[in-house]
């Protein structure tokens, strides 16, 4: 699984002095992979320097890990890159076996619906994982609607056979509200990346950024500066998009208008409501177009692929959060 940071060292960029160094390091950058993604304007205000310079040790920073040029989308997907997993058959068989590293993903449905749930599915998901040096990888999680719930992941981690004290800790929790703005540039993301091993940054949810920027930017923009991060560090972005309704003049009925925010998408979840307990899941990948929907059921311990398994590991889930 993706998420350790691809690490060449900014001194190994030729000709990049040891004093922009230093002050890549404070603004974030600090490795080649994360400065070759960069914005030169980021660059030039954030250690002021001209925007001439910041294009030149771009180039540099690009030339020495070895990238030029755009891949097709077609290349980005032949690529043998690792996956993450949904834990759901009928979802990850659609999707080639999960969701690559590198990628976006976007959660979307109406309230209640079951979005922040499906991020604590992958949150414990991507723990599971098995990484090379045997390391468990950390998540992140913007939390801008205050929805996170540690019960929840607890309850998914034990249904895992995980520790669930062990699986809270690995889940790193950024309160939006409480902890300041979460800037246009993400410089937040960037060390917090540089200094863990993640393989996921959830944003619950992508509105909710908006709301507490201290400068508004475009959701592209916001989608431009994620894209940049998830490229040199390996990790999947997700994040949680309300649907709104629409009206039909001619159908007379409400209709849930969807739709994915960018071009930058990879992968889209869109959860339907049927009734208590049940949803209904239409997973696309963005890069073919191809949609698949499931039936997914809701009980302790989250979304399960079938009523049995969920009558099964519920009653199992409920005698743990009743100890």
């Amino acid at each position: 699984m993706g998420g350790i940071l691809k690490r060449t060292r900014l001194d190994q960029i030729p000709s990049l002095s040891d004093n922009v160094q230093s002050q890549l390091v404070k603004i974030g950058i600090t490795t080649a992979e994360l400065l070759a993604h960069s914005v030169p304007e980021i660059i030039s205000s954030g250690i002021e320097i001209s925007k001439e310079r910041s294009l030149k040790i771009i180039r540099l920073a690009k030339q020495t890990i070895g990238i030029s040029g755009f891949k097709t989308s077609f290349e980005m997907k032949e690529r043998n890159v690792p996956l993450l997993g949904t834990g759901f058959d009928c979802i990850d068989k659609s999707l080639g076996g999960g969701f690559r590293s590198e990628s976006i993903v976007e959660i979307q449905g109406q309230q209640w619906a079951g979005k922040t749930l499906m991020c604590a599915h992958l949150a414990i998901q991507a723990q599971l994982v098995e990484t090379d040096n045997g390391s468990v990888p950390k998540v992140i999680w913007y939390d801008t609607d205050q929805s996170y719930r540690k019960k929840r992941i607890m309850e998914i981690a034990y249904r895992y056979r995980m520790d669930p004290k062990v699986a809270l800790k690995n889940v790193i929790i950024v309160d939006v509200k409480k902890r300041g703005f979460l800037e246009p540039n993400f410089e937040s993301v960037r060390k917090a990346l540089a200094k863990h091993h993640v393989s996921l940054v959830i944003v619950d949810s992508f509105w909710g950024v908006s709301k507490h920027q201290e400068n508004h930017s475009t959701s592209s923009g916001v989608l431009e500066n994620i894209s940049r991060i998830s490229k040199p560090t390996g990790s999947i972005f997700v994040f949680t998009k309300k649907l709104r309704y629409g009206f039909s003049r001619s159908m007379f009925h409400e209709y849930e208008r969807s739709g994915s925010q960018s071009s930058m998408i990879d992968y889209v979840l869109h959860l339907q409501l049927i009734e208590e307990g049940e949803r209904n899941v239409v997973s696309t990948d963005c890069h073919d177009g191809l949609h698949t929907e499931c039936k997914l059921h809701i009980g302790n311990g989250g979304f399960f692929g079938s009523r049995t398994s969920r009558n099964k590991e519920t009653t199992r889930v409920q005698r743990y959060l009743n100890s």
